[in-house]
């Protein structure tokens, strides 16, 4: 099972900092979760929302602010919002990066692409089928997973995993069942649970028989 750490170390550390994804190795995880924006001036950087007002000392459209801006903003504790580049520098694991904006998908494609290695330890995914889509499009062999917040009936999910040309199910772990994970891994999709907060969580997961999880703590998982 893979152990995805949400924007790193979510329930320790800064989100999507550099600080949050080094902790959320260090407490164990196999994987990373980021979520992808781009600059004003074109450059990729690592940001939620669309916006830099809840997670910064700054305010205003990530868009709209260029990568120097961007830098000059305390991301919490001191921290910096990273770029794409310094991220995958920065930690050796298995990155899972969700694309929030269109403009996010060349230049994504684009480095996956110029990087066997990189393209090999990182799956694109993102709530939009479109999204995914558009990545295959520009470079066929990444792998790649669709996001589901409230989780449809297990024929959906498997229809629009399908759909977006996607691999990965990434369902809320609310909504699975073991017969609908079954199902998903006999129509040849791998299946992620989300989120799982706690040691118990993760038991009820690894009896759904789910292909990874993605937490929030994954300090409180025990993990080896």
């Amino acid at each position: 099972m893979i152990i995805t750490g949400h924007r790193g170390a979510l329930g320790t550390e800064p989100e999507n900092t550099l600080r949050s994804f080094r902790r959320a190795v260090a407490d164990g995880c196999d994987e990373i979760e980021l979520d992808l924006r781009v600059s004003a001036d074109g450059e990729l950087v690592i940001m939620h929302d669309a916006t830099v007002d809840r997670t910064t000392s700054g305010s205003g459209e990530v868009a709209s602010l260029t990568l120097a801006e961007l830098r000059a903003l305390d991301a919490g504790d001191g921290e910096r919002i990273p770029t794409w580049a310094e991220t995958v520098a920065a930690v050796d694991v298995r990155i899972q990066a969700e694309v929030k904006a269109d403009a996010a998908v060349p230049l994504l494609a684009r480095s996956l692409t110029s990087d066997p290695a990189l393209a090999a330890r990182t799956i694109v995914t993102s709530f939009h089928p479109e999204i995914l889509v558009a990545v295959r499009e520009l470079f066929p062999e990444v792998e790649t997973g669709h996001i589901f917040g409230r989780t449809p009936p297990v024929a959906e999910v498997i229809r629009r995993t399908r759909a977006a040309g996607a691999t990965w199910s990434m369902c809320a772990i609310a909504d699975l069942t073991t017969t609908a994970v079954a199902e998903l891994h006999a129509a040849g999709l791998s299946v992620t649970a989300w989120p799982v907060p706690d040691a118990p969580t993760l038991t009820q997961a690894r009896s759904l028989a789910v292909d990874g999880i993605t937490t929030d703590n994954p300090h409180l998982l025990n993990l080896p």
